[in-house]
């Protein structure tokens, strides 16, 4: 496969440029307001720790091509230095015995895979963006790892820090991305054959909300194209290749008119829905229907309560509220502009606490124009004039999947001992308090989160007065980092914390 160079490219304006390795022909221009010692200043900031370009046989005598690479920041701190060792043990240190190897004689018709590392700088005054690009073979794109840095301060700077600098808004530009990132997931996997069984198996959840976590700020590389915008590479998650796709994320450095956007609502019973730009709350009024949810569900509610939904990332361009079953059970349908419809079991989540979540989107109902109430029940009216009832649908999204954050867990120590036991069929138990309280039952998926799958946990403990119950929802991932399970409480009775902040339980073995 033959590699096209990525050609210098110079930034006009607010001090923004961009500078290459010496593999890129060393091609370098200037804006107006970027004069020769600035660009000079920034060349002898940053130099490279490592060059190799050969063709070489390894040890079973396949011929591989390497271009290698590597950058340093020429600055005496701490940071830099640290920088600096994290790039040459990443892309330098596996490769250095090459050089020693002979120059490898390749015929025409030969098989020669290539390994290519490179870097660009990326420049907002002293501030600089450095983007390291590493492409290992096969169909999978480049991959970029970025590191930023204030040479004026000798610090390494965060993502959110070097916007801010840019006068962005870290807020604002991280529900950007997560929106970005689980669109193009859904439009992706709206084409696939097979999301069913991704469903049941639990992939697709574990992929889309690997697709949040791993689009958080500190995860993505900076790019400065030119002196009016800003280039996040993001990604999603995907069944094909390495199962991973970039996805970059412009920004305008210049304050833009908000996107107008239809104010959509609808109200069903004592349900009612408001979407209004980044406002998206569903508000449940405390009337004899549900208030009758206190005997059949034990859901109570002390009075009127408006609750956002939690992670509702599509631009939407209609909404109806229907129901589900027999008795009050709503459901909010969410048409996007993609076509396809998400929702809202309104009902299935407040059995775990006063949490709204999108449940994985119905794929399958895509197409769609608009959404109509029929008797007591939404359906789908598709652009090729068919109608699809979205109930029967509902019903299946919301059966039992597998969950994809298992086994065994604990926190704590002496007579805070906690653990936690989850299995793929959704079976839990947990004990508090060096085991003088034990909890067994089974958990829900709810929807994906930035903080992971969220799952609601339906538990039971045996005591002296009776059977005691307890519910509550959470967010769960694994960090194989560490080995840990991160649990973010969300709301409800959690029998591990009363607090909001995560908790890190250890992996266990035994």
């Amino acid at each position: 496969m033959k590699h096209k160079r990525l050609t210098a490219l110079v930034l006009a304006g607010c001090g923004g440029t961009k500078s290459s390795s010496g593999s890129a022909a060393a091609s370098q221009s200037t804006g107006s307001s970027q004069n020769a010692p600035a660009l000079a200043t920034q060349k002898e900031r940053i130099t490279e720790q490592f060059t190799l370009e050969k063709t070489v046989r390894d040890e079973w005598d396949s011929a591989q091509k390497l271009t290698i690479h590597v950058p340093q920041l020429v600055c005496d701190s701490p940071d830099a230095e640290s920088i600096n060792d994290e790039l040459a043990a990443r892309y330098a240190a596996e490769y250095r015995d090459y050089e020693s190897y002979p120059q490898a004689e390749v015929s025409q018709d030969e098989w020669c895979p290539q390994i290519y590392i490179d870097w660009d700088a990326y420049w907002y005054g002293d501030c600089v963006s450095l983007v390291v690009r590493s492409y290992y073979g096969g169909t999978d794109p480049i991959y970029s790892q970025g590191w930023c840095f204030d040479f004026a301060a000798g610090h390494k700077l965060s993502v959110t820090e070097l916007l801010m600098r840019m006068g962005l808004d870290p807020d604002e530009t991280q529900l950007a991305v997560y929106r970005a990132a689980i669109q193009t997931f859904d439009r992706n996997m709206v084409q696939q054959e097979y999301y069913d069984s991704l469903r049941e198996n639990g992939m697709l959840s574990g992929m889309r909300a690997d697709t949040l976590r791993d689009n958080g700020l500190e995860n993505l590389t900076v790019l400065l194209k030119n002196e009016n915008t800003v280039t996040l590479v993001a990604g999603y998650h995907t069944t094909a290749g390495s199962g991973w796709r970039p996805l970059e994320v412009e920004f305008p450095l210049t304050p833009a008119a908000p996107a107008k956007t239809p104010v959509l609502t609808d109200t069903y019973g004592s349900v009612s829905v408001l979407l209004d730009g980044d406002t998206r709350t569903v508000t449940i009024k405390r009337t004899p229907e549900t208030i009758a949810w206190a005997e059949d569900y034990d859901i109570r509610l002390d009075g009127d309560v408006t609750l956002p939904i939690r992670n509702a990332y599509h631009n939407y361009v209609d909404v109806c509220i229907g129901e589900l079953g027999a008795s009050f059970h709503p459901v909010v349908y969410l048409l996007t502009e993609d076509g396809f419809v998400e929702y809202v079991d309104v009902l299935r989540c407040l059995l775990y606490g006063q949490s709204l979540f999108c449940a994985d989107p119905i794929y399958i109902a895509n197409n769609g124009t608009a959404l109509a109430l029929r008797d007591a029940e939404v359906s789908l009216l598709c652009a090729d004039g068919t109608e699809t009832e979205l109930a029967p649908l509902t019903a299946e999204w919301n059966s039992p999947q597998q969950v994809d954050s298992t086994g065994s867990f604990s926190l704590g120590e002496g007579e805070d001992w906690c653990w936690l036991d989850l299995n793929s069929g959704g079976g839990c138990q947990l004990a508090t308090h060096n085991n003088r309280y034990f909890y067994q039952g089974a958990v829900t998926y709810l929807g994906a989160t930035p903080d992971g799958t969220a799952l609601g946990f339906s538990l039971i403990r045996d005591t002296e007065n009776g059977p005691e119950w307890v519910a509550f929802s959470a967010a769960l991932k694994l960090d194989y980092r560490i080995d840990c399970l991160i649990l973010t409480p969300l709301s409800g009775q959690n029998p591990l914390t009363n607090e909001t902040v995560p908790l890190v339980l250890t992996h266990s073995y035994g």
